[in-house]
């Protein structure tokens, strides 16, 4: 019987030891995957909740608009170019013409830093990147609705903020060196979002409207 329960004493002590070993294991694996993107990412999943609460096609739009917006610029991790492909001002212009101003902007400053951290592109201009998506998310209602523009002219008018507003500031910081840089940048990203606009504009935000 001593024997026994010597045994069943050093089973269980062996049994706590492996849970409190797991534990710590779980609890350093979830440490070291709340990385900023990851923070970020849950941040933003919460605000489209808070925002949107059960209207279930309007969140999976805005998720949808949001990871194509985010990753849409992965490629800087292995090409070292001016972002000028993106989705970005894209989903920016859709969520503020469609749902208002503030969910507009949000989604332009939060896609606009993901996309950043996600493609190793952060730097000191991002902050001026974000600030400038804000801006373009939070009036592209009031153009479409008080105006009565259409959503490729929104969407040109959006890159134009986005373009005064970052580009002078990485001219300035740049020099004379960053203008061809600066000059590719606005032609291919015009070109680029002038393609997508007028394909996809005008579908995507007749379905956010539903």
């Amino acid at each position: 019987s001593f024997f026994r329960k010597k045994n069943r004493h050093e089973h269980l002590s062996a049994y706590a030891s492996l849970l409190a070993r797991q534990g710590v294991e779980l609890a350093r694996n979830f440490r070291q995957s709340l990385t900023p993107k990851a923070l970020f990412l849950i941040l933003a999943a919460l605000v489209v909740i808070v925002l949107f609460g059960r209207n279930l096609k309007d969140i999976i739009l805005v998720a949808v608009l949001a990871f194509a917006a985010s990753y849409s610029t992965i490629y800087k991790r292995t090409i070292r170019m001016p972002s000028a492909v993106e989705l970005v001002t894209l989903g920016t212009v859709i969520t503020g013409a469609a749902y208002g101003p503030l969910v507009g902007a949000l989604f332009g400053i939060f896609t606009t830093i993901a996309s950043e951290i996600i493609s190793s592109g952060v730097d000191v201009n991002t902050l001026f990147y974000a600030i400038s998506r804000g801006i373009a998310g939070g009036i592209a209602q009031f153009l479409i609705v008080n105006f009565g523009l259409g959503v490729v002219m929104t969407g040109m008018i959006s890159l134009v903020i986005f373009h005064v507003v970052s580009d002078a500031i990485y001219v300035i910081s740049g020099g004379i060196e960053a203008v061809p840089k600066v000059v590719y940048f606005i032609v291919v990203n015009t070109l680029f979002n002038l393609l997508v606009f007028t394909f996809l504009g005008g579908p995507l935000l007749s379905f956010a409207r539903l």
